[in-house]
């Protein structure tokens, strides 16, 4: 940082601003003068992810509506996570330190309650209705429908690299608890957090029309993640594509009305070295002439 006297008031300015003066004797006040043009480098305050795990699982359940009965049209179907609800404690999730090895956090996932998206088509792959089913992940009851000790144990328990700690909440006995966040597709819930985040990716292995049920495999990622700033080179500004809303049968004037603006990309000679191209000039005879390729044009039959 750098103090910097602009007329009757001293202030400190950073010392990227205070260099854009003239050799650094006056000041560049960026309130009122900012800089044009594009940086070389951005400077991002960016999230990074530390280190990550995933785990699969899968279940069949029951999507709580009659399909024959209520979409006799259905035969087709799409599955999405949106959202998965979890509370912490025994049987829960529970995130604690390893003995030993401070950097690195042991997260047990279970009773993980996973909200879907389930579009229903029929044979023209028309929406026909979308439903939102929930089943239980890692149930802690092992008498639960969903539970399997293969593909949908109790629980499991993951080790992740978490060098800068983790994120907390009030609660807990110490008024204090760590958490993990649960990045989805809900309006309050799709933001990432400092810390331990976790997202999951559905996959429908299998839609029962008769039982209306749906076997879903269910891809769920733990991150370690943590905001900091780095410099990213740049290539400039997002070149946004246009959408046109003129109907394809006007007219080529209103076309090009509502068209990019002409632009002259033809280039100037470069008239020295080493490019040297005036060289390329050449007298050329009439296209239309007998006449040898010797001055530049094709020769003629």
């Amino acid at each position: 940082m750098a103090k910097c006297k602009c007329g009757n008031r001293a202030r400190i300015v950073s010392d990227a601003v205070r260099s854009m003066g003239n050799g650094g004797d006056r000041c560049v006040d960026v309130c009122s003068n900012p800089i044009c043009g594009e940086p070389g480098n951005l400077s991002l305050f960016a999230p990074l992810i530390y280190d990550e795990i995933g785990v699969n699982l899968c279940t069949t359940f029951d999507i709580g509506v009659d399909i024959a009965a209520t979409y006799p049209t259905v035969t087709k179907a799409t599955i999405q996570a949106i959202n998965a609800e979890y509370e912490y404690g025994p049987d829960n999730v529970e995130i604690a330190g390893i003995t030993g090895r401070q950097n690195c956090v042991s997260v047990t996932l279970s009773n993980i309650t996973v909200t879907f998206a389930l579009r229903l088509y029929d044979d023209a792959c028309r929406l026909v209705d979308t439903l939102y089913p929930a089943a239980v992940y890692l149930p802690s009851d092992t008498c639960s429908d969903t539970y399997d000790e293969d593909t949908n144990p109790e629980s499991v328990e993951l080790e992740i690299f978490a060098p800068y700690g983790l994120t907390y909440m009030a609660g807990g006995e110490d008024g204090y608890m760590p958490i993990l966040n649960y990045i989805g597709f809900m309006d309050d819930g799709n933001s990432v957090t400092q810390g331990l985040n976790m997202y999951c990716i559905a996959k429908l292995i299998d839609l029962d029309v008769d039982d209306s049920e749906v076997t879903v495999g269910l891809t769920c990622v733990l991150q370690s993640l943590y905001h900091a700033g780095y410099k990213v080179q740049s290539e400039g500004k997002i070149d946004t594509p246009k959408g046109s809303i003129i109907n394809p049968e006007d007219s080529d004037c209103l076309r090009f009305i509502a068209g990019d603006l002409l632009n002259l990309e033809i280039k100037p000679l470069d008239l020295g070295a080493p490019a040297y191209e005036e060289g390329l000039k050449q007298e050329c005879c009439d296209p239309d002439a007998n006449c040898s390729g010797s001055c530049g044009c094709q020769t003629k039959s």
